[in-house]
Parts: structure tokens; C-alpha cells; sequence
């Protein structure tokens, strides 16, 4: 649920408060007249009015619109505050901005030989294909031995950068940096984030947090108490958790169905919120509330596309990947592309919502056509499992 857009302007105006010069000089007049002082010179073009302008109309309309509408009255609620304003409405609840944090996770490094021993430097880096719309970075963190009669080994390695973007499924990272003799190929592999990447809680966030937390003052454990509880860990959104009721486990139980901004929940997350739960006792008496990653429904999508003549075949190529990296990161395997519409549990996808935001930023594109239906989604998250596009010429 996204926060009220409130004109504070527009409610002191509805209220009587003076926002216009017109209206402050009137009022200004009315107070004059009501002392038995009357203004004769009040021509705009007097040097008179000018001053009495400069040095009273004008402050009282900054005062107003400025001081009072930008920035005390949008301060005083959770609901409009931002920046410092909305971290003091937090620390009222005992809350502060969560930091941006860099992913860090095992990366599989597959040797040539079972019988060598490499060492995997620290700060070697490991990148993610161009699929994406740019490149992550992972570096490893320390040396790593890959001992003789060992054929893959795990290196710890962690983003380059802070950020959910680098938190990317199974695959992306598979190209080194830097070739490394006896080294075959390198990969993360399965469910290898030990960290979960986050960026900095933005003012949307932190102000839903806010919310839940106002909601959990009576230390019921309703909804509001484990949404606020399970949304203090890093790189979890409040508004990315679904809960199932109605005794999915028998009774007393309910699931809180975990879902990241980007890539799939790791294990380790999962399990971090369930001890803290359960083994720290962060549970109401009797609850049972277990936390699970998003279930993931894989999908083959299969497109096809018509472009703008006088194409050459570097800008067709061009157009295909652009295509391609906004829609992955549609289907949340990217932090790209932030206008396009996201796949979300509970929602409807529609395709023809996805082509026409393909079409307002990329003008090369005329047509498209899809080979799916509209996704359906319950308390799961659909994948793409394979993506093909198919160049069907001019249109």
C-alpha cells in the first residue's frame, strides 16, 4: 500500500489560511483598517506597496507555503514525512532506517583436473552475463584452497556494491573476471547466498514499518506484530510478505510466505527469521508461525517481435537484448529497469500491460505478440524458466 499524496497547500487554503499575495495583502488591509489606519498609496507600481511587498507579503507566503506546507505539517505525520523527519517518527517507536547491505554467498569454482591444488585469490571477481541489462560483481573475500582430489570447491565471495540487485538466481554469475589456469568454470549454484544484498530502506518502507509498528503496541500477534518483527531483517520488504491463515498446519498455525524484490529467498534468510521466531521466542502465546520462501512457478515465455525498418543488425541485436533484460526484470531477476511493472503473488500479470510499457521506452519496437495468457497468480511467484524471442522482421 503506498503512502497518501497530500497537498498541504491545498488543505490550509480550504481552512482560510492566506496562500496567494492578493490574499495575505487583503487580510494585511482588513487589519490595517481595523486599527483606524488607512493605506492610500496601495498601487502595484508605488514604492510604498513594493516595500511593504518585500518586507511583509512576501515573508508570510514563504512562511506559509514553504516553512508550513513543504515541511512542518508533512514532518508531523508517518504518512508524509521523509528524510530526517520520517527517522524521528520512527525512533518515536523504536525503529531506525535499516543500512544498504552487499550480498555475500559461495560461489562454485569447478577445476580442469581432480588432482591439482589452485588457489583462488582474494579479490578475484566473478560478473554476471549482459542477459540483465548491465553486470554484477562478486569479488572472493579471502584465499581459497581447492585441495587435490577435490573437483569443485566453495568460495566465499561478496557484491562489489551494496545493493537486492546482486542478489541474483542461480546461474547469473558464471564469467571471471580474470581467467585462472586449471580453472573450468565458475557458477552460483542453487541456493548459494549466505547474505541477502539489500539497499538502503527508502522513506516507503521505513513509513510502512512505521504503520506495522503502531499496529503491534498491544503485543497482540496479529499480522501487524509479525510483519513488523520479520520486515526488521535486511532486504525484507513489509509489503513482500503474505500470510496464510486459517490453520494451513492445524490449529493455532498460519505461514508467512517471504518473497525478495529480486532473485528468489534464500534458505539462509528463511531459517534466520524462524530461530529468531521461535528460538528466541519472538511469538505470541500459542502462535505457531512458520516463515517459507514464496513458492516459484516456473514458466516458458515466448515472444514475438516486429521492428522499425532501416534496423542494421547490431541495433536489431541491440533491441532484442533491451527487450530481453526488461522483461527478466519483470519477472524480478533484476533491479533494472525500475518503471516496469513487476510480477507480485495474488495479482493478475497482464501481458498487454507489459508490451505497452516495452513499447513507450523502446521507440524500435512496433509489435508484439505473446504466446501466453495472463498469469494468474495465488501465493506464488511465477519464473521464467525459458525465454525465447522470436524476430519476425518489419512492421
Amino acid at each position: 500500500m503506498s503512502r497518501p499524496h497530500v497537498n498541504f497547500e491545498k488543505v490550509l487554503a480550504k481552512q482560510g489560511v492566506p496562500t496567494t499575495s492578493k490574499e495575505v495583502a487583503t487580510l494585511l488591509e482588513q487589519d490595517v483598517q481595523a486599527a483606524n489606519s488607512i493605506i492610500s498609496n496601495d498601487s502595484a507600481m508605488s514604492p510604498f506597496w513594493k516595500l511593504f511587498s518585500a518586507c511583509v507579503v512576501t515573508p508570510i507566503l514563504w512562511l506559509v507555503k514553504t516553512l508550513l506546507a513543504k515541511h512542518v505539517l508533512p514532518a508531523m505525520f508517518a504518512a508524509t514525512a521523509t528524510d530526517i523527519y520520517l527517522e524521528l517518527k520512527a525512533w518515536d517507536v523504536g525503529l531506525k532506517r535499516k543500512s544498504a547491505v552487499k550480498t555475500q554467498g559461495n560461489i562454485t569454482f569447478t577445476k580442469k583436473a581432480i588432482d591439482t591444488d589452485i588457489t583462488i585469490k582474494a579479490g578475484t571477481e566473478i560478473h554476471s552475463d549482459s542477459r540483465l541489462g548491465g553486470r554484477y560483481v562478486l569479488r572472493v573475500l579471502q584465499d581459497t584452497i581447492i585441495a587435490p582430489g577435490t573437483l569443485k570447491g566453495l568460495v566465499a565471495c561478496e557484491a562489489t556494491e551494496a545493493g537486492e540487485g546482486h542478489n541474483l538466481a542461480s546461474g547469473y554469475y558464471h564469467t571471471l573476471g580474470t581467467a585462472i589456469d586449471g580453472i573450468a568454470s565458475v557458477s552460483n549454484e542453487g541456493d548459494w547466498i549466505t547474505t541477502t544484498g539489500a539497499n538502503q530502506e527508502t522513506d516507503e518502507e521505513l513509513a510502512l514499518r512505521i504503520r506495522d509498528q503502531f499496529g503491534s503496541v498491544g503485543h497482540y500477534h496479529i499480522d501487524a506484530v509479525y510483519r513488523g518483527a520479520i520486515a526488521s531483517f535486511a532486504g525484507i520488504r513489509s509489503d513482500l510478505l503474505y500470510f496464510e491463515h486459517n490453520a494451513p498446519r492445524g490449529p493455532g498455525t498460519a505461514n508467512c510466505h517471504v518473497m525478495m524484490a529480486v532473485g528468489e529467498t534464500p534458505q539462509t534468510m528463511i531459517d534466520r527469521i524462524n530461530d529468531y521466531l521461535h528460538a528466541q521466542g519472538h511469538h505470541g502465546h500459542g502462535d505457531d508461525l512458520l516463515a517459507m520462501p514464496i513458492q516459484s512457478v516456473p514458466v516458458d515465455l515466448s515472444v514475438d517481435i516486429w521492428h522499425s525498418s532501416n534496423l542494421s543488425a547490431e541495433d536489431i541485436s541491440t533491441l532484442i537484448n533491451d527487450i530481453e533484460s526488461r522483461i527478466r526484470a519483470a519477472f524480478r531477476e533484476s533491479d533494472r529497469h525500475a518503471s516496469i511493472t513487476r510480477t507480485a503473488p495474488q495479482t493478475t500479470f497482464v501481458f498487454s500491460l507489459l508490451s505497452s510499457e516495452l513499447h513507450s521506452l523502446l521507440p524500435d519496437l512496433q509489435s508484439v505478440r505473446w504466446h501466453l495468457n495472463d498469469l494468474q497468480n495465488g501465493l506464488e511467484l511465477p519464473r521464467i524458466n525459458q525465454l525465447m524471442i522470436h524476430n519476425r522482421g518489419v512492421r
